[in-house]
């Protein structure tokens, strides 16, 4: 019976990567998938085009600064030497497409005013702290603080002393400087997941990934930790040092019985703690603990305090007991692809979640085997509300039986994200080799 189910769960993978690998999109030599695409990436912009980009509508820049864009590429690739892996016209169109959508999204989101909202908001209550007063919610509110100046602090009391230092500091320089530790760290992360140093340039421009460089949030530094995680698993205990959710990729050390990772980040966890006990108090970690109940107490009143969580919509029980039910399908997948899973799920446990916590589905996105499937993914999902298919379609590709990614791929060459050290090199762009037994992704 268990075999029974076994090759029933597999042929069902099976199915799902036939389908995701977009093959039975082709009609001849022509790929159907990448006009339906751009579509499909016209749609997730819906919201966008109309919007004003110094004086003209967004779609129309798109559009022509898109065709620039592939023509540009075209004579530089055109002096290459030919291969079987030099992208078509068709699929230059589709990236140029995807890209420029965020080009001109981040254009228009660095126009608008009061830039680094969250970094100013740890430098207030940060500050507020240095000075004797209270970091951290007392009480329940209806409306959202005013200003950066009157919000509060979120996380743990080891990081105010941090933050309380950088707000005695002068305020430029510090910003200037945070953002560019934001950037290194994003850079350093899509390095680690295994993926050139083109496209980890380029997925600096990702939406969900600029703004949190616009409102300097901590997420490039949490998702950094993430990706190092395959590597040094500690890292991802060290991660909740700033938020609750950032732990439940930890789960994935349980899973795979990585205790040394186990056992190291919980006794830095534990370092940290006892070294800025005699600067923060005891009553800090008190007041931290009643702010968290009381932030819970005015998302009802606040409804944009949830951000993009679907906890807006359920009761607390009910959207407990499914986030449970998402942390404990991820924990059905071993090895990179666990990790990945638990990237999704740390998206849907949050019960604050904004644009750039979306970045913990990169991992899983990669998983795809087609390279067109991941830029539409990625061009699709990029703003809004469709930022949630990044999500949905992430479990795709987790879902999914392992395939190398093809010939187009961000990841191609490699057996996918967290790649081995030395990874099976692929001879065709529609190559379905799978990676030896025993090595999960």
């Amino acid at each position: 019976m268990i075999e029974g189910l076994r090759s029933f769960v597999d042929g069902v993978r099976g199915r799902v990567a036939g389908i995701a690998s977009l093959r039975w999109a082709r009609i001849g030599s022509v790929n159907a998938a990448i006009p339906v695409g751009i579509a499909i990436v016209a749609a997730g912009f819906a919201d966008q085009l109309g919007r004003s980009v110094d004086g003209i509508p967004f779609g129309v820049v798109w559009v022509v600064a898109t065709a620039a864009a592939v023509a540009v590429v075209r004579v530089w690739s055109g002096l290459l030497p030919a291969g079987p892996s030099r992208p078509g016209p068709a699929f230059l169109a589709l990236v140029a497409w995807v890209v420029v959508g965020w080009l001109l999204f981040d254009l228009l989101l660095w126009q608008q005013t009061n830039h680094l909202y969250d970094f100013d908001v740890y430098l207030a209550s940060a500050g507020r702290w240095m000075a004797g007063g209270q970091p951290y919610m007392t009480a329940p509110v209806t409306a959202w603080p005013s200003s950066a100046a009157q919000d509060f602090f979120l996380y743990p009391p080891p990081l105010l002393p941090f933050f309380g230092l950088l707000s005695k500091l002068p305020n430029p320089p510090v910003a200037v400087a945070w953002v560019g530790f934001l950037v290194a760290c994003a850079y350093a992360s899509f390095r680690a997941l295994g993926l050139r140093p083109i496209w980890s340039l380029l997925l600096l421009t990702f939406p969900p990934v600029m703004i949190g460089f616009e409102s300097g949030n901590v997420a490039s530094l949490t998702f950094l930790l993430f990706a190092l995680a395959y590597r040094a698993g500690g890292s991802l205990v060290v991660a909740g040092l700033f938020k609750v959710q950032s732990m439940i990729p930890a789960l994935w050390l349980l899973r795979t019985r990585r205790w040394r990772g186990l056992i190291f980040g919980l006794v830095a966890l534990a370092a940290i703690a006892l070294v800025t006990l005699p600067m923060v108090g005891v009553d800090s970690w008190r007041a931290w603990f009643a702010a968290l109940g009381y932030r819970a107490e005015s998302q009802p009143a606040v409804i944009s305090m949830f951000g993009f969580s679907d906890a807006r919509f359920l009761p607390g029980t009910a959207f407990v007991a499914l986030s449970v039910g998402v942390v404990a399908a991820a924990l059905l997948f071993s090895g990179r692809r666990g990790l990945a899973a638990l990237g999704l799920a740390s998206i849907f446990a949050s019960p604050s979640l904004w644009p750039h916590g979306f970045i913990f589905a990169l991992p899983a996105v990669l998983m795809f085997e087609s390279g067109t499937a991941v830029w539409i993914v990625l061009g699709a999902g990029a703003v809004g509300p469709s930022m949630w298919l990044l999500f949905y379609c992430g479990w795709v590709a987790v879902i999914a039986t392992r395939r190398l990614p093809d010939a187009l791929h961000p990841m191609a060459g490699t057996d996918g994200p967290w790649p081995r050290p030395v990874a099976p090199r692929l001879s065709r762009p529609d190559a379905r080799q799978s990676g030896p037994p025993g090595q999960p992704i």
